[in-house]
């Protein structure tokens, strides 16, 4: 469990999606049991009072956040409000002697496109090396210690940098890349704010009730969960296995339909899926939201009480008459334009 110690941290979200990216840092803070507080908003910028350790793993795990940093302060965006700032600072809560520090200016949405950004990094690294009264050293390469600023609009945000996503291992992921491949495959970033947003957790069983070529069972592996992928068609169950075993993933495939679950009740701890749909897919597309209802009240005796529910739909083939409000709440929605012919329409439930 995380510690009940609290800083204040800031975010850098993707700008793919208006409303994903904060959702997902929610869900993963809280699949890490990690207690946060949400703050300002500046752009792409959000605050939020966790652990910095939570800020870390909540940066890894996630689809939709590009990086984090400790903050240390935050002041108009102005070079002079910068400088003045830095002389507050005591940097011998991050620097000791010897040590070696970096300093980086990012501009988060382009903004302040005169400003130049390497004669400020020049300055603010001499202030900081002044104040240590020359006792550490600048390390561009491979610092101890990287000092991060975030140029925004308004707000000019420095700390300390925590993590960044690592974007490589989502393009190596991608559907062209797996061995078995199938068009309606969900993106690997949607694929890993889903389960974010089930908040499934390292170690937790996390189950995947539509397996499909098995998108969602890897992005669940990849953040320490045990993957477990039930599909009622041989030959997407054999292209899964090949998927994960590409990839050198463990996961346990089971040959069975949905609407009859060979589980114990409240086994699950987890659960995500983008159940079939369009004409690759196993399941007529005029079938899916019966399909889909039918499924979420097997759905409901497997998962343990309290825990979440996360599924895509086609938004045109979403009705909230499908949940039964009665073994469900609905926590969130998100619509994700995909192309002209699909919006996912995903959904966030708990199992009361």
């Amino acid at each position: 469990m995380g510690s009940a110690h609290s800083s204040c941290c800031a975010f850098v979200l993707s700008g793919r999606h208006p409303t994903l990216p904060v959702a997902e840092l929610r869900a993963s803070l809280e699949a890490e049991r990690y207690a946060y507080n949400l703050g300002e908003k500046q752009g792409r910028v959000i605050l939020v009072e966790v652990d910095p350790q939570g800020a870390l793993l909540a940066t890894r795990r996630s689809g939709f956040v590009n990086y984090s940093l400790q903050l240390i302060f935050q002041c108009p965006m102005t070079e002079l409000d910068i400088l003045y700032a830095m002389n507050d600072v005591d940097y011998h809560h991050w620097l000791i002697k010897g040590t070696g520090f970096g300093v980086k200016l990012t501009r988060v949405q382009r903004e302040h496109r005169r400003l130049d950004v390497e004669e400020l990094q020049r300055k603010i690294g001499s202030q900081i090396w002044r104040a240590m009264k020359g006792k550490v050293h600048v390390n561009l390469e491979v610092p101890d210690t990287l000092f991060l600023g975030l140029i925004t609009t308004k707000r000019f945000y420095f700390g300390v940098y925590i993590a960044s996503r690592n974007r490589r291992e989502f393009s190596y992921r991608r559907s062209p890349r797996r061995p078995f491949f199938n068009p309606d495959t969900i993106h690997p970033k949607i694929a890993r704010a889903m389960v974010n947003l089930s908040h499934s957790a390292s170690g937790d069983l996390f189950l995947d009730p539509f397996c499909g070529t098995g998108g969602l069972l890897l992005e669940a592996a990849s953040i320490g969960s045990i993957p477990i992928g039930v599909d009622n068609d041989h030959r997407i169950l054999w292209g899964c296995r090949s998927n994960l075993n590409h990839f050198k993933t463990l996961f346990f495939g089971i040959h069975a339909d949905t609407r009859t679950l060979p589980f114990r009740s409240q086994s699950v701890d987890a659960i995500a899926t983008d159940p079939p749909y369009g004409r690759s897919s196993s399941t007529r597309k005029s079938d899916i939201a019966t399909l889909l209802k039918t499924s979420l009240t097997q759905l409901a005796d497997v998962i343990h009480t309290n825990k979440y529910v996360c599924f895509a739909i086609p938004l045109e083939f979403f009705d909230e008459g499908i949940i039964d409000s009665k073994e469900y709440a609905i926590i969130e929605e998100h619509s994700v334009y995909v192309h002209r012919s699909l919006t996912r329409h995903i959904v966030v439930l708990k199992r009361k």
